[in-house]
């Protein structure tokens, strides 16, 4: 089966990178132009109904035959495990981790692909861990072929934690850690970052629908109370078990229409430092998208700003 592999650590070398998400019946496609790593560039976001035929003409009129794109897998249809790692042969790491984690996952470990990526140093003395993303044979041909068929030159598959994780490192919080909050249709995601690292994440079975039909029904504060307690349990387990400076601040990430005493809640919850993220602050032009797109454009320049260069 060819396919683009999972690169979980390697990219090619190039300042303009695109961003091409499928999800929630919607294209997405966001370039960034960051040079030398420096503030990066948005130089156009473009948002369809998807459909095969609608693919390829937006990968004709933007020539994306010619560049550098990056995808992520949709939210639910991956698992992301943090193990301890196997003490093998680099050249046996793969083959170890595959025996490891088969009764970690709902389906047959023959039926899987997966990649690694090495976690930070746990308080433990002389653990070492391991981060695996594993998903579905089938499902990332699927995805992989519905790009590739449009003639779109996919290079990166990715996950939603590290394109969380790739708009984290552009702001200054990143530095002392930060925790960001990402609400897709169906599902939440949480990803605690520290110095362009990626720590913890934990995907929420909360999504904008079901945030709407609370805010329609009156129901939100039971609603925010139980997100803000597991966004304590999260920060609690950083605490413990990566032995770091406490995470003083919460980011939420671009909604399509506000939610009305979220951040407010939250912060007396928890009492970080919580504020929506503006993703001008990260990518210059950000702010020339429209307020009912810019939350479905996060994953997509999250994406594009990837900039890893070295291999696992």
């Amino acid at each position: 089966m060819k396919w683009p592999a999972l690169p979980f650590g390697k990219s090619r070398s190039q300042t303009c990178k695109t961003g091409t998400v499928i999800d929630a019946g919607k294209i997405v496609l966001a370039q960034v132009d960051q040079p030398n790593g420096g503030r990066g560039k948005l130089r156009f976001c473009h948002i369809e109904a998807s459909d095969a035929n609608q693919l390829s003409k937006l990968a004709r009129q933007y020539d994306l035959s010619h560049q550098e794109c990056h995808t992520v897998m949709p939210l639910g249809s991956y698992h992301l495990l943090l193990i301890e790692s196997p003490e093998v042969p680099a050249p046996e790491l793969r083959a170890a981790v595959r025996w490891r984690i088969r009764e970690l996952i709902d389906f047959h470990v023959d039926d899987a692909v997966l990649d690694v990526f090495d976690a930070p140093a746990s308080g433990a003395r002389g653990q070492t861990h391991l981060y695996v993303v594993v998903s579905r044979s089938a499902d990332v041909k699927q995805l992989a072929d519905s790009l590739q068929d449009a003639g779109i030159n996919l290079s990166v598959i990715d996950i939603p934690e590290l394109a969380l994780r790739n708009l984290a490192a552009q702001l200054p919080e990143d530095e002392q850690g930060v925790a960001m909050l990402y609400f897709g249709a169906q599902r939440g995601l949480m990803a605690l970052c520290r110095n362009r690292t990626l720590y913890l994440a934990r995907t929420l079975d909360l999504g904008l629908e079901r945030l709407r039909e609370a805010i329609i029904d009156g129901q939100t504060e039971a609603l925010f109370d139980g997100l803000a307690l597991e966004v304590q349990r999260s920060l609690d387990y950083y605490d413990r078990h990566f032995q770091q400076a406490p995470i003083t601040h919460l980011l939420i990430t671009p909604l399509a229409e506000p939610l009305p005493g979220l951040v407010e809640s939250l912060s007396s919850s928890i009492g970080l430092k919580v504020r929506m993220l503006q993703l001008a602050e990260i990518v210059e032009g950000a702010d020339k998208v429209p307020a009912d797109q810019i939350g479905e454009s996060v994953l997509a320049i999250g994406a594009a700003l990837r900039s890893e260069s070295k291999s696992l």
